[in-house]
């Protein structure tokens, strides 16, 4: 006889929500394989690496990125041998897959290898392409001195092998080889990849509606990101995360990193970023440098870069030309981020040759209309400009007031990254946060007061046809610990910071949260671990926020409704709410809020009020005493108990050591030692049953 008590088996039922997918190949060569980035003015794509014998040989080859001639994507690597005389020799350039990456092949997995290339002229010397893989070789051009019409392509699958010390190894080597003498040929290599029959996958949206950005990502290594699942959609700033997910994601946006109104000292700025050239400057144009009234240079504490005077016709031109120089480096962007675009400068400190902040305004609004209108004209591009100095300089007026001068350049601006927006964290990890007041009635006329919630939010959505760049930022749990504080209280501001977000977003919003002291990866931050808020199931938005006890000009308590459920918002920092739920809805805490409830919304506090499904599960009989070659049925009874419909419910019993299904109803499979079904849809308050039957062996 076999007695069995089948209830406390584990019994489970999912709920499945389908998101929309974006599916795409990893290219373990995506940051480098369209050869038109050349960040360190190397004349040469970031990334390669040069191998020559003799050393002098390396010195006879010249190395450029080409935009006239190009298989794709804005440039090629143009590769150009030309000599009277000199000894034999050979010249490689390669390009790797970084094994220490987070993401990579295993031994054995295949990838197709791609590459475009053109040859002309060759003379004396050949050329081949190889791939290296562990040990051996696999050509994709032969040794060969052909020219070619125009472009060819080349592909091959080639499994990832072991070098002989055991560790992985792959690479692209493209070869030069040179006979004594006289030699010439030119040599041109674009669209290389190296693609993974492994798939990245990423949801479309956050099921919420959200979708997220970078903002000048640590970590240099993009699959970090591929492999998150998150739907990032934009970068802005630093190189190789921006570069390689554009290349696997053909809608993300990138925007390379620019300094508006300083010149920056740091290598890594130095004639990127820094559109002035720092060396130049200090040595020969010091007379570009802004001083305060005391003829003390103006120096900013964070980088200490140095402010130069925009409104000086050279120093514009500079920035121009400089910028130009850069964007024809990195791809030719459509998007560029401009970091520190201070229109309010006067207001904190007294500079020599503008004793007013109207005279720095149109200092301002004049290298706009220089640099802005050339950017335009040459690349189509348009500035992403850091409005966190001064949100209000940008908005239309309201209630009789006029523009703020900002909207004059709106034409060159194709959105807007708003930094600190919701909170503000310190930067010296000392685990400060702080979210500005909101803004009263008799300043709403002024832009120049910028720390208020107001004009953050009023830029965050009066130009929903412009991409609008969410940025709270945030201090680290461990950095808020140490500062004394709760974790409850850096909950606290999370919850404000994402309902901030689920109250404004719009169409063309990204939401990039970022933490103080910053982490290399993250990511980290943006998990569902990290962060369940992000991922509470509301749906898509339906229509605008409203305001009720209050207005926009004042402030009051914002409320945003979803498909499945609300969204409330309290900016203020001097006063309370009420909200009264309109039906049963769980909290944040997976608390069961009923209709009716009233609800106090404090000071600087958001709440996200949202319907699920709560399955829960029956089996009967309970207990049963059956003798081996008998059977027995069983009733599975489920209930939703939650405020939402639950869609494809997964519901699984385990069968018992002993027991072999022979029928069900409705017809079930078995996984595992499981009797799972998946039922299309159980509403709200719903139930139904299944029945299975079994034998004993």
């Amino acid at each position: 006889m076999l007695r069995t008590g089948l209830l406390g088996a584990l019994m489970t039922a999912l709920i499945g929500q389908a998101t929309a997918q974006i599916v795409a190949a990893i290219d373990y060569f995506a940051h480098l394989g369209e050869f038109e980035w050349d960040y360190y003015k190397r004349n040469l794509q970031d990334g390669i690496s040069i191998y020559s014998d003799p050393p002098t040989l390396r010195e006879q080859v010249q190395f450029s990125i080409d935009t006239t001639h190009k298989h794709s994507g804005v440039g090629s690597q143009r590769v150009r041998l030309e000599r009277a005389g000199g000894a034999a020799g050979w010249l490689t350039f390669t390009c790797g897959i970084d094994f220490n990456a987070h993401l990579t092949p295993a031994v054995g997995e295949p990838l197709l290898v791609r590459i475009a290339y053109r040859a002309e002229g060759f003379q004396g010397a050949r050329y081949r392409i190889r791939i290296v893989s562990g040990d051996q070789s696999f050509f994709l051009v032969p040794e060969t001195a052909e020219s070619t019409s125009g472009w060819n392509t080349r592909s091959m699958v080639v499994p990832v092998l072991a070098h002989t010390d055991g560790t992985r190894r792959f690479f692209v080597e493209v070869g030069l080889y040179v006979d004594a003498g006289a030699a010439q040929g030119t040599l041109w290599v674009d669209a290389l990849q190296a693609i993974s029959t492994r798939v990245a996958t990423r949801a479309d949206r956050l099921p919420n509606g959200m979708r997220l950005a970078l903002f000048t990502p640590r970590n240099r290594d993009a699959t970090w990101y591929l492999d998150s699942g998150l739907p990032i959609q934009a970068v802005l700033g630093y190189q190789y995360p921006g570069m390689s997910l554009q290349r696997h994601f053909s809608n993300l946006i990138w925007a390379p990193y620019v300094h508006f109104c300083g010149t920056l000292p740091e290598s890594w700025f130095r004639h990127n970023a820094d559109l002035y050239n720092y060396d130049d400057v200090m040595a020969n144009r010091q007379d570009w440098i802004l001083r305060d009234a005391n003829g003390n240079p103006i120096q900013a504490s964070f980088y200490n870069w140095y402010y130069v005077d925009i409104g000086r016709a050279e120093v514009r031109e500079r920035a121009w030309q400089s910028l130009r120089d850069f964007l024809n480096r990195v791809g030719r962007p459509r998007y560029v981020m401009l970091d520190d675009v201070n229109a309010v400068l006067t207001r904190w400190v007294r500079v020599q040759g503008y004793p007013t902040l109207e005279s720095w305004e149109q200092a301002v609004l004049g290298w706009f209309h220089h640099v802005g209108a050339n950017l335009q004209r040459e690349f189509g591009a348009q500035f992403i400009p850091n409005a966190d100095w001064n949100p209000g300089f940008y908005l239309r007026g309201i209630q009789g007031h006029p523009d703020a001068p900002g909207v004059s350049i709106l034409p060159y601006i194709g959105g807007f990254m708003i930094e600190h927006i919701f909170t503000h964290a310190r930067r010296d990890g000392t685990g400060f946060a702080v979210a500005y007041r909101y803004g009263t009635a008799s300043d709403v006329g002024d832009w120049r007061p910028n720390n208020r919630h107001r004009d953050r939010i009023r830029l965050a959505t009066e130009y929903p046809d412009r991409i609008t760049i969410l940025n709270p930022t945030l201090p680290t749990p461990e950095a808020y610990q140490q500062a004394g504080h709760s974790l409850a209280e850096w909950r606290r501001w999370v919850r404000f910071v994402i309902a901030g977000c689920l109250i404004v977003q719009h169409e063309n919003t990204l939401v990039a949260i970022t933490f103080n002291p910053r982490a290399d990866n993250e990511t980290r931050f943006l998990s569902r671990e990290m962060l369940p808020e992000l991922f509470t199931p509301l749906g898509m938005w339906r229509g605008n926020y409203r305001i009720e006890q209050g207005d926009l000009v004042s402030g009051g308590l914002f409320v945003r409704e979803y498909e499945h459920g609300i969204v409330v918002l309290n900016p203020r920092t001097d006063r309370s709410y009420t909200f009264t739920l309109p039906r049963d809805l769980y909290d944040w805490d997976g608390n069961l809020r009923r209709a009716g409830e009233t609800l106090t919304i404090e000071a600087q506090t958001g709440h996200v009020f949202f319907s699920a499904p709560d399955i829960t599960v029956e089996l009967n009989p309970r207990t049963v005493e059956v003798l081996p070659g008998q059977t027995v049925s069983f009733t599975v009874t489920y209930r939703n108990r939650g405020t939402a419909s639950g869609t494809n419910v997964r519901i699984a019993v385990p069968l018992a050591q002993g027991m072999t299904l022979i029928g069900s109803n409705p017809t079930a499979r078995l996984e595992d030692g499981q009797v799972v079904w998946i039922v299309p849809q159980v509403p709200a308050g719903g139930q139904g049953t299944l029945q299975f039957t079994v034998r004993v062996e």
